[in-house]
């Protein structure tokens, strides 16, 4: 019992967090197409259109069987802390603030937290690590090293792998091409 009551609370905190801070705790749901898949590596992820089949609680479904609630809940309780604390760890000062709107952008509500999202640095489609290197080095081994590799975990995915052109989180997951 005080397990549920730990996760629950847990929930509510997280749900309250971001709605606080101005954003929420919605995923990406609809692809730049207008369809109801979030976009990830210039790709769409495979997703029911939302129905979510059986809608599984969070944790117990993969990100692309997920529908909106599910999804909702997945970025307030699994998402956004540990990206949070990911980017605290890698420069406390520069992501003291990190909330929905640090990925999903200002107006991300009303985009329906669509990603990828134009409010963050845009990479060029030919080779976007080279760019980012050349841009900020560190930064680009970190979303490299960390990011990309714990989000793809989190959204239950594998990291888009450039030689192989296979996987579905990568760059323009988040980011826009130019």
């Amino acid at each position: 019992m005080k397990t549920k009551t730990a996760l629950l609370a847990t929930l509510l905190l997280a749900a309250a967090a971001c709605q606080k801070e101005g954003g929420s705790s919605n995923p990406p749901t609809t692809g730049g197409d207008g369809t109801d898949t979030p976009t990830t590596g210039g790709d769409v992820v495979a997703d029911d259109g939302g129905a979510g089949g059986d809608g599984g609680a969070a944790g117990e479904a993969k990100w692309a069987d997920m529908d909106f609630d599910a999804r909702k809940e997945w970025m307030g309780v699994e998402v956004l802390p540990k990206m949070k604390a990911l980017f605290k760890e890698y420069d406390e000062a520069q992501f003291k603030g990190f909330k929905c709107q640090t990925c999903h952008g200002d107006d991300g509500k009303e985009k329906s937290y669509a990603m990828p999202t134009d409010s963050i640095y845009p990479l060029p489609e030919a080779d976007p690590v080279k760019a980012a290197m050349e841009y900020d080095e560190a930064m680009t081994k970190f979303m490299v090293d960390k990011v990309v590799p714990d989000m793809a975990a989190l959204l239950h995915a594998e990291p888009y792998n450039p030689e192989t052109g296979e996987g579905t989180v990568g760059c323009f997951t988040c980011h826009p091409k130019e």
